[in-house]
């Protein structure tokens, strides 16, 4: 499997959620709406990085929030296990994925 990726995951109260994967071990679940908002965060940043300077989200059925600093190579995210890194490929790939799983 290639990272980072998004697959449909379910979820017994919330349904059917999305699963974003940035790496083996590193992933937030996102209801379909919360996918939908990050998608067109992801895409606005993409287009012109330089009017914002953070994209963040705290998920409702995952423990960990997304906190991704912008930069003008991509999204540096800050995790648990430290930071990691998005090229706008990553991101644009990203938010394709989260708006139409």
């Amino acid at each position: 499997m290639s990272y980072p990726c998004v697959k449909r995951v379910p979820h017994r109260m919330l349904g059917d959620l999305l699963r974003m994967m940035l790496n083996e071990r590193l992933f937030l679940d996102l209801t379909l709406e919360e996918g939908r908002t990050l998608s067109r965060a992801f895409t606005a940043v993409g287009h012109d990085w330089r009017r914002t300077d953070l994209v963040y989200l705290s998920p409702v059925a995952s423990d960990a929030d997304f906190t991704a600093n912008v930069r003008q190579d991509g999204l540096h995210v800050e995790t648990p296990e430290g930071a990691l890194h998005l090229t706008w490929d990553d991101v644009s790939e990203l938010a394709e994925r989260l708006a139409v799983e």
